[in-house]
Order: structure tokens, then sequence, then C-alpha cells
């Protein structure tokens, strides 16, 4: 697949600006305002709707313990968000049109192990 240049919050903002009756910079607070709400409420475990787009979901990677009081802040390796896209958005996904970069097979060279 074919990927094309990051569009970045300025650029969605400016684009949003025009087609509503709000300012760029009034959108970009908005956007980073909701950011530090979802960020609690991620921190505390909730599950952060932001429907028509999507949810988040807090998750954890860990390591496997046998009984649940083995279970410590230490087993835990990492805290993370796990992003769902809504029914909505999946079903644009399923219409869109994927262009390849170019038809080009590329040869990929390996280091030998000793």
């Amino acid at each position: 697949m074919k990927r094309e240049k990051v569009i970045k919050m300025d650029k969605i903002a400016e684009i949003v600006e025009k087609n509503s009756g709000m300012t760029k910079g009034d959108l970009i607070n908005v956007f980073y305002q909701m950011l530090d709400v979802a960020e609690i409420f991620l921190l505390e475990e909730h599950k952060v709707d932001f429907l028509p787009l999507g949810s988040l979901t807090p998750s954890i990677n860990a390591i496997a313990c046998d009984n649940p009081e083995d279970v410590t802040s230490q087993t835990i390796k990492r805290y993370y968000p796990i992003f769902k896209p809504s029914k909505y958005l999946k079903k644009k996904f399923k219409e869109a049109v994927f262009h390849l970069g170019d038809n080009k097979v590329r040869e990929v060279r390996y280091k030998k192990k000793d």
C-alpha cells in the first residue's frame, strides 16, 4: 500500500474551520482538552468512547503468574490504550480503494549468522 504524507492536527483544524463556525485555535484547544480528559479516564481504567470515530480501551502487557496473589505492579510491563474504530469508520474502510506505490519486487538481504 502506498502511504501518503501524514496529515497533522493543524491541517485538520484548518479544514474543519472552513466548514464550521469554530476557529482553528478553538478546535485545537478542544482536541487537547479531550485528550486531557481521556487520559484521566484511561488511567483510571475506563474505556473512552469518541463516537463516531471510535474508542480507546486501556490494556496491559504483564508477566504471566500462576496465582492472583503473585500479581503486583512489578509484573506489569506496559500500560497502553487500544484504539477500536467505530462501525461507521470500519464500514468506510471497506469502501476504500488502495493504490500500490509501485509494482517492483524488493530483494531482502539477510545477515548470515556465524
